[in-house]
């Protein structure tokens, strides 16, 4: 049940973040954000577009991995899962 709700939740922000993106303040920024770390765990085609950022952008990757303790559990495994060298982080 869990994973049907971070779908749709997902799915909902990121829509509704392309739909606010015009505004001058970057909720829509934020709400993709999210939308994309609630989608990658389960859909592969998101999971390609994170490793390809991460790997775009080094530094980026580095944050993510140096704060992943931090993170619950549903943003530990999308750390995990795109991680660009394709091996889980430590």
């Amino acid at each position: 049940m869990l994973p049907i709700l971070h779908q749709a939740l997902g799915a909902f922000l990121v829509l509704t973040g392309l739909v606010v993106l015009p505004l001058p303040i970057p909720f829509g920024l934020i709400m993709i954000t999210i939308g994309f770390t609630l989608l990658a765990p389960y859909v592969p085609f998101v999971q390609r577009i994170v490793k390809r950022l991460r790997t775009n952008h080094p530094a980026l990757n580095e944050k993510l991995l140096r704060y992943r303790h931090r993170c619950p559990p549903i943003v530990r495994r999308t750390i995990d899962k795109t991680h660009p060298a394709g091996a889980a982080a430590e």
